[in-house]
């Protein structure tokens, strides 16, 4: 996990709603829809995320159909560690 990683962990958790929408986030992260797309899907692999998808037909969604994504217990701890303070 990177810097950029722990931006969109920050950024899904400021916006204080359990899955907040995709272009949410994007706007707090400000990088591009398929990098943003990217690290979400590593970021759900790894157990930090959750991710949302729908068909592109039913709303804002990234490249990769991810629509949002909310923080899971391993994503809310590593917001807190040490290394990121």
């Amino acid at each position: 996990m990177d810097n950029t990683d722990y931006k969109i962990l920050r950024a899904i958790s400021d916006l204080k709603v359990p899955a907040p929408k995709v272009d949410r986030i994007q706007a707090r992260v400000d990088i591009d829809p398929e990098e943003l797309g990217a690290r979400l899907g590593v970021l759900e692999m790894e157990g930090y995320v959750k991710t949302q998808s729908v068909s592109s037909t039913q709303g804002a969604s990234l490249p990769n159909d991810i629509c949002a994504a909310g923080l899971t217990n391993p994503g809310r701890r590593a917001l807190e560690g040490e290394r990121w303070q």
